[in-house]
């Protein structure tokens, strides 16, 4: 018999995931790459066998659950699942589906939906770290309809803020992982130059580069930055000497598409950009079309560091309470940000929207029958 698994389409800010009940799916992660692989039709750059969308943005998993202690309401374990590679990436975390695990937890009872917005604990599995997104309920239901916009995203909806400020250390367990808010980095793979980086890890660990030191404007578009002829060596060998000084290299190296550390190259928003910062980031493989939420999330808090790449390369400080602008390909998205004197984060703020799109069971090939074993 053909065997089938239970599954939920849902869109969580600019990314699409597939969520699905971690008592559906193996708990050994090799058993779940498999069966993930399987799923989303991979490896295949168009994903045609499987529910993937052939882009970074929509191949993308989400294993949820009720809790596992008396912290959060739901656990929320994502998997960056590859396109062109059967490999599936559990170091980092999708801050835009975490929109999509807050209604994911009411949606299914975990949470109840009264009236308001509801505040939803989510245990994010990737880093051991809890999110908290605010989720508008109405007449014990989730509000999806609204006229809150973001940009890469058609049409608008209701606005769920997400806070991750309880995300710190996400991925290394230290705010500033190299102890300081900017490093003179010594990059082997570029003859030994040295450039100036920030290292951050606040919900993902990013490294900010200026844009001019990988040959870049921060303007261009994903598919030239993909095949930028300068661009894509250096990016490849300040991302590989940041992974290997923090010891995660053998991780970095091993895959063909690594996703962390995630490199955003930034420039000094022009004024017709109506932003603080242009920005462009890079991980898995390729440059994304829109900007990943917890990068944001971490973009804002390193601009509130003195000192960073971040914070000098805005023009004016972004005043306290005020939202940081970062231009994107897609557009413009705002984050709220603070951080106090002692390098405790106080506030790491972006909103997002979702939506349920379907709902149903996949079908597996009888080659894969044994991951659900």
């Amino acid at each position: 018999m053909t065997r089938t698994i239970p599954f939920t389409l849902m869109r969580g800010g600019t990314s699409k995931g597939v969520f699905l009940h971690r008592d559906d799916v193996p708990e050994d992660r090799e058993d779940l790459s498999a069966l993930l692989s399987e799923l989303f039709g991979s490896p295949d750059m168009r994903q045609i066998d499987g529910l993937g969308g052939a882009d970074k943005l929509t191949s993308k998993a989400a294993v949820m659950g009720p809790p596992r202690g008396p912290d959060h309401d739901v656990t929320y374990l994502f998997g960056q699942v590859g396109i062109d590679n059967p490999r599936v990436d559990y170091l980092l975390n999708c801050g835009n589906l975490s929109a999509s695990a807050g209604t994911w937890a009411v949606y299914n009872g975990l949470v109840p939906a009264t009236t308001g917005t509801v505040a939803v604990r989510i245990l994010n599995e990737n880093t051991g770290k809890i999110i908290v997104a605010h989720v508008p309920c109405a007449n014990g239901a989730v509000v999806e309809e609204g006229d809150y916009a973001i940009a890469g995203v058609p049409g608008t909806g209701a606005p769920i803020p997400l806070d991750f400020a309880g995300a710190a250390g996400a991925i290394t367990g230290k705010l500033l992982p190299f102890g300081e808010a900017l490093t003179d980095l010594f990059v082997p793979d570029l003859d030994g130059e040295v450039v100036q980086v920030s290292v951050v890890d606040c919900a993902n660990l990013v490294v900010f580069v200026r844009a001019r030191d990988v040959g870049l404007t921060a303007r261009e578009t994903p598919q030239e930055l993909d095949v930028h002829p300068v661009a894509q060596p250096r990016i490849k060998a300040i991302r590989r000497a940041v992974a290997h000084r923090l010891g995660i290299g053998d991780y970095f190296d091993e895959r063909p598409a690594p996703a962390s550390p995630i490199c955003v190259m930034l420039d000094q928003a022009r004024p017709e950009e109506e932003a603080d910062l242009a920005a462009r980031l890079y991980a898995n493989g390729a440059t994304s079309r829109a900007f990943a939420g917890t990068v944001t999330a971490c973009t804002g808090v390193a601009a509130r560091i003195p000192g960073t790449i971040t914070a000098l390369t805005i023009p004016q400080p972004v005043a306290e309470g005020a939202a940081l602008r970062i231009r994107h390909p897609g557009g413009v998205i705002d984050v709220h940000a603070a951080v106090a004197a002692d390098g405790t984060v106080q506030r790491a703020e972006i909103k997002r929207t979702a939506r349920r799109l379907a709902e149903g069971r996949a079908y597996l090939r009888s080659s894969r029958k044994e991951a659900l074993a």
